[in-house]
C-alpha cells in the first residue's frame, strides 16, 4: 500500500510568562499511549488551535507533502527520528528561572506534527489539496494558517503513523535566537 506524508515544524516566540508551552508539553505527553481515532483527532485539533491562536508569534517554520511513497516512508522516519535525537546546540540550560519582569521573548519552542497517510485516501486527497500552494507563497504566515485549520479535517482510519513533538522538554532550555541561526536549523524558514 503506497503512502503521502504531510509534515510541518512551527518555530513559536515565547512572550514571557506564556502558558503556552505548558499547555502543549502537557497535551503531547498527556495523550493515551493506545489512541483511538477520536482520541487522535482531539489531540490534533487541540495542537492546531493552540497553534493557530498564537499565530502571530510564529517566527519559522517549514511544511512538506509528498505522494511519492518511498520519500513519503523515509521523510516520516526523519521527522520520526526528529524526536529522538538531542537537538541542543547548547550543553547548558538558555535560562536559569524566571524573571517576572521581563519585557523580552522567553526563548522558542517547536511543534512538530507528522502523519504517514494511506495514498488515494480522500483524507489524503485533502491534505494534498491543502498544500497545493504557488511556491513563491511556501513560506506566508497565511499558509500556515490555511494548513492547520486542515489538520482536524484529517480522518486518522486513513493515518497508518502519527508523530507530534515539542522541542524543548523544558523551559530552562528553551531555543534561544543564537541557538536558531544554527546550520542544524536551517530547514526551517522565516515566515513572512
Amino acid at each position: 500500500m503506497p503512502y503521502s506524508i504531510f509534515a510541518m515544524e512551527v518555530c513559536i516566540r515565547l512572550p514571557p510568562q506564556s502558558t503556552l508551552p505548558a499547555e502543549l508539553r502537557m497535551l503531547v505527553t498527556m495523550a493515551p499511549r493506545a489512541s483511538t481515532y477520536d482520541d487522535k483527532f482531539r489531540l490534533y485539533r487541540r495542537a492546531s488551535d493552540l497553534v493557530l491562536a498564537n499565530l502571530d508569534s510564529v517566527a519559522k517554520g517549514c511544511w512538506d507533502y509528498f505522494d511519492d511513497d518511498a520519500r513519503a516512508q523515509h521523510d516520516y522516519k526523519m521527522w520520526v527520528d526528529g524526536m529522538l535525537t538531542e537537538e541542543g546546540a547548547r550543553t547548558l540550560p538558555s535560562r536559569q528561572g524566571g524573571d517576572p519582569y521581563r519585557t523580552e521573548s522567553s526563548g522558542y519552542l517547536t511543534l512538530t506534527m507528522a502523519f504517514l497517510l494511506v495514498q488515494g485516501t480522500p483524507a489524503d486527497r485533502a491534505v494534498q489539496s491543502r498544500c497545493n500552494i504557488p511556491e513563491p507563497q511556501l513560506w506566508q504566515r497565511w499558509v500556515f494558517e490555511r494548513l492547520l485549520q486542515g489538520i482536524p479535517l484529517i480522518n486518522f482510519a486513513a493515518v497508518k503513523s502519527d508523530v507530534i513533538y515539542v522541542i524543548p522538554g523544558d523551559d530552562h532550555w528553551a531555543l534561544t535566537a543564537q541557538d536558531l541561526a544554527e546550520p542544524k536549523f536551517n530547514y526551517l524558514r522565516p515566515i513572512g
